[in-house]
């Protein structure tokens, strides 16, 4: 039995805090290179299976390993790479030309072509996905010839990119059977079959934006048309388990879960488990925590109430001791490792030493804000301020701090925890119609979302759609309306996204939370490096011949068992 002694343990943690800022050679504890990275063969292996637990949006890691889009996400700086097409044009952000592929075929062996995709926009045209404005400002679509098209929008529109990613084509059996679904989020498939373009075919379950099935099977297509061909015959994803469930069958057996998040407080357990590695990666992932000013308790509505949740709240004290410094600090509900938003954070340095020294946050005063609430409401001062979080089991982590750091100002946060996304996302979405069934007052998800631009956590700023819980607002909808022209590479794009920091800043309109990284325990036998983004490259997967997949009756080889050096990714080149 492996002991893991106090030394080892701080150990672990300062080589965590350490290779964040950058990656240096490990301190020597008794950790190994990693073989499998040296022994993968980057082929296709006959029988290979691997397994994962997806508990955050499954459909948004896993979909472009099923379907095919324009361009897809990639983790370089430009946030993609193209996929169906081969080279694109823009004038004036308004026409958006497409080179496509040629010799592209569906799952079902028919052919890929600019018909193909003018079917498809047929079909969006009539239900879009609603979760951007791409649905109020596409024009038409046009083949210029039967390997161009070109996008007519009647206003510039910055993020077309990050939209096209989502454009996803299929089948014309597909379309007339299930069409676009008109839903705040992207569609994907709703059954099994040959319906998309990517390496991977869905042969069980259904995986779309609001609801997927327990567990999701994907087989290898053998006809995929792309360089990136898969190399595992089998990937299973469950969605349904819990954190810790999935973390033991990922820690302590083989077979049962290759790849999982893991909580940022079980980082040393999984260094130490004789099957599983520990990987980790800086991301463009937040903590989305929103205050319900649709229908929730009108103390939400109060702007000195949401002031005091947002200060009481020691964001340094939730990296460094709740997270365990896994993450970053951000003054607003996004991500500084978005493209330039780093630098749009830095030109506020003055601003926020200026507006911390004007204003008052200690204890006391915070208090005091609450108590004055209460009385000019008619409320106990004497009694705390009831308010109920909705939130994923998952980050109970997090809600066990936060209820701390409220209790010190009066406020009596009540969690009601469940147990699947799918849970927290069916109230969040309807609340902006006053249609959800539960009750609450704040709500907590992970908004794990890739590209460079920020619109990716922004979007829930926009009043008037099913992901903002915002009252409507002229200066918030003129923002973004500002933010989705505005091109990323343009002069005005980080002024712009400074003064909106500033602005949502100053309102609390979301709860600031650190930013986390993406922390995985993965299978010793499997090569996985994680990205910037929440979408895992499953054409990337690989495996050993020794995975237990492979290995047949063969018993584990001790030597393997060892641990694994800490594998970080990504922490020197992160978009600025």
């Amino acid at each position: 039995m492996i002991r893991i002694t106090f030394t080892t343990i701080i150990l672990l943690l300062f080589f965590g805090s350490q290779v964040a800022a950058a990656e240096t050679k490990p301190p020597d504890i008794g950790l190994v290179v990693d073989p499998a990275q040296s022994e993968v063969t980057g082929e296709f292996r006959v029988g290979s299976h691997v397994k994962l637990f997806l508990p955050n949006l499954p459909y948004l890691a896993i979909s472009h390993a099923i379907n095919a889009a324009l361009v897809r996400p990639a983790n370089n700086k430009k946030g993609w790479q193209y996929d169906l097409a081969i080279s694109h044009r823009s004038i004036d952000d308004k026409i958006w030309e497409f080179r496509l592929r040629q010799g592209v075929s569906f799952q079902d062996g028919s052919s890929f072509n600019a018909d193909s995709v003018l079917k498809n926009m047929a079909y969006f045209q009539k239900k879009p996905f609603t979760f951007t404005k791409l649905r109020t400002i596409l024009d038409k679509v046009e083949k210029v010839d039967d390997y161009t098209v070109r996008f007519y929008l009647t206003e510039p529109y910055g993020v077309f990119l990050h939209d096209a990613t989502w454009l996803q084509f299929y089948t014309q059996p597909y379309l007339k059977k299930f069409g676009w679904n008109g839903k705040p989020n992207c569609p994907n498939l709703a059954e099994p079959g040959p319906y998309g373009l990517g390496p991977y075919l869905l042969v069980e379950g259904y995986v779309e934006g609001d609801r997927s099935a327990p567990k999701v099977v994907l087989k290898a297509n053998s006809q995929y048309w792309g360089e990136m061909k898969p190399k595992v015959e089998t990937i299973t994803i469950f969605t349904n388990l819990g954190i810790k469930e999935a973390q033991n069958m990922a820690l302590f057996s083989e077979g049962e879960i290759d790849i999982t998040p893991v909580l940022f407080s079980d980082q040393v357990e999984t260094v130490f488990s004789p099957y599983a590695k520990l990987a980790v990666s800086p991301s463009m992932n937040n903590y989305a925590m929103h205050f319900n000013m649709i229908n929730g308790n009108p103390a939400v509505l109060d702007d000195d109430i949401r002031y005091v949740i947002n200060h009481a709240i020691d964001q340094e004290y939730l990296l460094n001791l709740s997270m365990l410094g896994e993450g970053i600090l951000s003054p607003t509900m996004v991500s500084p490792n978005f493209y330039r938003v780093a630098d749009a954070i830095k030109s506020l340095d003055g601003y926020f030493k200026q507006y911390l020294e004007t204003h008052d946050n200690s204890i006391k005063n915070l208090r005091l804000k609450v108590r004055h609430y209460q009385e000019k409401n008619g409320l106990n001062p004497e009694q705390p301020l009831k308010l109920t979080l909705l939130a994923q089991e998952r980050f109970l982590f997090l809600i066990r701090d936060i209820q701390y750091f409220l209790e010190q100002v009066n406020i009596d946060l009540k969690a009601e925890v469940v147990s699947y996304e799918k849970e927290v996302f069916s109230q969040l979405l309807t609340t902006w119609r006053k249609k959800n069934k539960k009750s609450w007052d704040l709500l907590l998800w992970g908004n794990y979302d890739w590209y460079k631009h920020p619109w990716a956590a922004f979007f829930v700023y926009r009043p008037n759609n099913p992901w903002s819980t915002i009252t409507p607002s002229m200066e918030l909808q003129e923002f973004t309306d500002r933010i989705i022209r505005t091109n990323v590479e343009s002069d005005e794009y980080q002024p712009l996204i400074a003064d909106f920091i500033r602005h949502v800043y100053e309102h609390n309109y979301m709860v600031f939370l650190p930013n986390p990284h993406n922390v995985y325990a993965v299978n010793k036998e499997v090569v996985f490096n994680p990205g910037r983004s929440a979408y895992v490259y499953l054409r990337d997967l690989e495996v050993t011949s020794l995975h237990w997949s492979l290995r047949g009756e063969r018993e584990y080889p001790a030597l393997r068992k060892k641990p694994i050096r800490i594998n970080r990714k990504n922490f020197l080149e992160l978009p600025r």
